[in-house]
């Protein structure tokens, strides 16, 4: 089964397009994704700027957060079309991840404020999304939610790039997937903390041996 590992950046949409707002908030303006194969060998990436409709142009914090400026977006396709071609390159037979389930919620509310067909290819996409950051506080019993970066760090990982670049972010978030299912530092922070959940006579910094779970 071929495993999808996607990211957004998204733009405010601007407030003088209150009736917009008031359906989607936001506006995708980056799509980054790397395919890995049944062995979670990497086969294919993807990344494309997306142009916005709603606003003047990126904000200044947008620009500062993840590198992108107007200048990039102006000439690329617009939503419809970038995502019809995201999908194309998705093909089929997989299943999609992203960290935290905000990704798809975006992606759903945008195709709605854009008026665009429901295709095939858009349902099969969103019944086989999962929430890897969910999938991640549950191994690690976190109670709040970890965020990438941090998760990076905590699985003993380099993060590979720029931290909110769509395309760096998919790749670190395939990177954890790997940990989880084939690493051994977060197998025993998992053994540890299941340990340190029953009752018995040691205090979890003792059984942690110094590694930090950070929820930043």
């Amino acid at each position: 089964m071929k495993r999808i590992f996607m990211d957004l950046e998204m733009n405010p949409v601007s407030g003088i397009h209150k009736e917009a707002r008031s359906i989607c908030s936001r506006e995708v303006i980056e799509i980054g994704a790397v395919l890995l194969d049944d062995r979670n060998k990497e086969i294919s990436r993807f990344q494309c700027y997306v142009r916005p409709e709603y606003c003047d142009g990126i904000t200044k914090h947008i620009t500062n957060t993840t590198g992108i400026e107007t200048a990039q977006v102006a000439e690329a396709e617009c939503f419809y079309e970038s995502f019809l071609r995201f999908c194309i390159w998705c093909g089929t037979g997989y299943e999609i991840y992203s960290w935290s389930d905000s990704d798809p919620v975006q992606l759903q509310k945008e195709m709605l404020l854009k008026r665009m067909p429901v295709l095939q290819e858009f349902g099969y996409m969103f019944t086989h999304w999962h929430d890897l950051q969910k999938e991640f506080d549950e191994m690690l019993f976190c109670e709040r939610r970890v965020s990438l970066k941090a998760a990076v760090k905590n699985a003993g990982l380099e993060f590979p790039g720029r931290v909110h670049s769509a395309l760096s972010d998919a790749e670190a978030t395939a990177d954890i997937y790997r940990e989880m299912t084939e690493g051994k530092m977060l197998k025993k922070i998992n053994s540890i903390l299941s340990d340190a959940r029953r009752p018995i006579g040691t205090s979890l910094g003792d059984l942690l041996g110094g590694i930090a779970v950070q929820a930043v």
